[in-house]
């Protein structure tokens, strides 16, 4: 089995961060026949549907059902990245984190899961830690337009942030 990382998308520009990306990631088997997203577990397959569908809540329930199951490394790492994302978009950032931290410890080499621990990170407004993350993300994969476009809205955030704390100085 191989692992195939999907970009889910943009959230809305109205999340109480600003722009949140983060990023689901599936597994996929090489045969081709597969009829499933992540491998034969229909729960973690069904979960990762639901979620790209924006039912988040039931993709939750479904990935937590799928984990309980034997599964692979790459398997489980994906499906708690997801599990970070879909806590990340229902604004549940620190329960978030904790999938996040889960995902990486099983796979460090996963830019999408340093990728939305940066999203949460930010939805906390922790932008130093969130510039971290990207930094982490960046180094495993460069080119990605999520990570350059989320350090974008990092750096915009800590610039106001600077700002701010320059007027409050001057006050």
């Amino acid at each position: 089995m191989r692992i195939r990382r999907l970009r889910w998308g943009w959230m809305a520009a109205a999340m109480a961060c600003g722009i949140a990306p983060w990023t689901l990631v599936f597994a996929e088997t090489a045969s081709p026949g597969a009829a499933t997203v992540l491998g034969a577990n229909p729960q973690l397959s069904e979960g990762a549907q639901a979620m790209l569908s924006g039912d988040w809540q039931r993709g939750i329930e479904l990935t937590v059902l799928g984990l309980s199951a034997a599964v692979s490394p790459a398997d489980r790492a994906a499906a708690l990245a997801n599990l970070c994302a879909a806590h990340a978009a229902l604004k549940q950032y620190d329960k978030a984190l904790v999938f996040c931290d889960q995902s990486l410890a099983i796979d460090e080499d996963n830019w999408e899961a340093w990728q939305n621990r940066a999203a949460c990170h930010l939805g906390l407004n922790k932008i130093e830690e969130s510039l971290r993350d990207l930094q982490r993300g960046l180094a495993l994969n460069p080119d990605s337009d999520a990570l350059q476009k989320t350090l974008t809205i990092a750096r915009d955030r800590e610039k106001l942030q600077q700002e701010r704390l320059r007027h409050l100085v001057e006050s």
